[in-house]
């Protein structure tokens, strides 16, 4: 009789996810410019030989970290919005889920706004891969508006993508403001400007 398998992760596998992982809470928590390699094959005590077998250059595991994080950050916006009856919905629920980060104090920013501004052009790869992980939310948010607004405002896909990039833009304005201001108050302001572009009037707190 055969005894039952059972799926292990392999010592390379668990060893290329513990560098991304170590790499990702330092990208996030201090960001990828001031991130070095040393950094990150210490805290994730990796052999220096193991890390560039699994990730080349910084770059490459920065493109991996952006892959990672755009999976999560769509599937995030996916669920939210099957359980919203509203794109206004969506947008509140998704402005309760970054205050309730900030408050257990894990929330940095977006993180493909952070790369893109500590990369600059200095990296066509990484620069790249925002770009579409920005333009990927965008058809979501115009997507979702589309699907539960048939015959309304924003019945055509012009002016719902037109909508979603102002809701985008409001998210990513919103929060910048915060990280300048420090003001937590600024992450309610995504839901008034998504209100202002939906035709929703939302009560200003």
């Amino acid at each position: 009789m055969k005894k039952p398998q059972h799926s292990k992760t392999s010592p390379t596998a668990a060893v290329r996810e513990r560098i991304l992982g170590t790499a990702t809470a330092l990208f996030e928590s201090q960001g990828y410019a001031a991130t070095g390699i040393n950094q990150i094959i210490a805290e994730s005590k990796a052999a220096k030989a193991s890390f560039y077998d699994h990730f080349p250059s910084k770059e490459l595991l920065g493109k991996e970290y952006l892959a990672r994080y755009g999976k999560d950050h769509l599937a995030l916006i996916r669920t939210l919005m099957e359980r919203s009856d509203s794109p206004e919905d969506f947008v509140r629920s998704w402005v309760r889920i970054l205050k309730r980060q900030l408050k257990l104090k894990k929330f940095y920013g977006c993180p493909m706004s952070n790369l893109r501004a500590q990369t600059a052009d200095s990296s066509p790869l990484l620069k790249g891969e925002v770009k579409s992980l920005a333009e990927s939310t965008i058809e979501l948010i115009a997507s979702y508006i589309l699907r539960v607004n048939p015959g309304g405002l924003f019945a055509s896909e012009k002016p719902a993508t037109l909508a979603a990039r102002r809701i985008f833009s409001a998210y990513e304005g919103a929060i910048h403001t915060w990280q300048l201001t420090g003001d937590a108050a600024a992450l309610d302001d995504i839901e008034f400007m998504a209100g202002a572009v939906l035709g929703v009037k939302v009560s200003s707190s």
